[in-house]
């Protein structure tokens, strides 16, 4: 016959239940995140596809919608990911590796999406004066927000890996650590 728990181990218990719902809380949060950006990337991408114009004219919007499309495909896949992880409460990749893996594209991609916005509202300014509120133009400066829009959410899901990056290093989880107790009753 099984004891029952004694105070201390039922509080045991209940910290490790609480640092695994905020493990959950935050890979949701992170699984929204990257459903965000992969919605504005791919839309800033067709957005960007669809204007034929500004397409022919202008490498710096051949580059938006050339990394929009990158971003979207990561973002599919990091999506993918995430809501693995926030299913099976464990990484695709090994621990470790998925971490870095994630912080790392995370900054890369969002760094690409960044100067391929950047560079086509550049463009855009460049060309404004031939511009004059056409249907082409509104559309050129919506992939232009979107892309920048994409950015600002793959920035967030940047901060937010290697926020659990940094946990992993300093205590070897990505998940946090139970709460110690403050205080032992004798």
């Amino acid at each position: 016959m099984a004891s029952p728990l004694g105070n201390g181990e039922l509080a045991a218990s209940e910290r490790r239940k609480a640092a695994a719902a905020a493990g959950r809380r935050l890979a949701a949060l992170l699984l929204l995140l990257r459903v965000a950006a992969l919605c504005f990337a791919l839309a800033a991408a067709a957005f960007a596809a669809t204007d034929g114009a500004a397409l022919r004219g202008s490498a710096a919007f051949r580059f938006l919608l050339a990394a929009n499309a990158i971003v979207a495909a990561y973002s599919a896949f990091e999506v993918a990911a995430a809501a693995f992880e926030l299913a099976r409460a464990a990484t695709l990749l090994p621990e470790a590796l998925q971490l870095w893996f994630d912080f790392g594209h995370d900054q890369g991609f969002g760094y690409m999406a960044l100067a391929a916005a950047a560079a086509a509202a550049a463009g855009r300014g460049a060309a404004a004066a031939a511009c004059s509120g056409t249907m082409a133009c509104l559309q050129a400066d919506i992939a232009v927000g979107l892309g920048f829009a994409a950015f600002a959410f793959l920035a967030l899901a940047a901060l937010l890996s290697g926020f659990r990056l940094a946990r992993f290093l300093l205590t070897g989880s990505r998940l946090p650590a139970p709460a110690s107790p403050s205080s032992s009753a004798y």
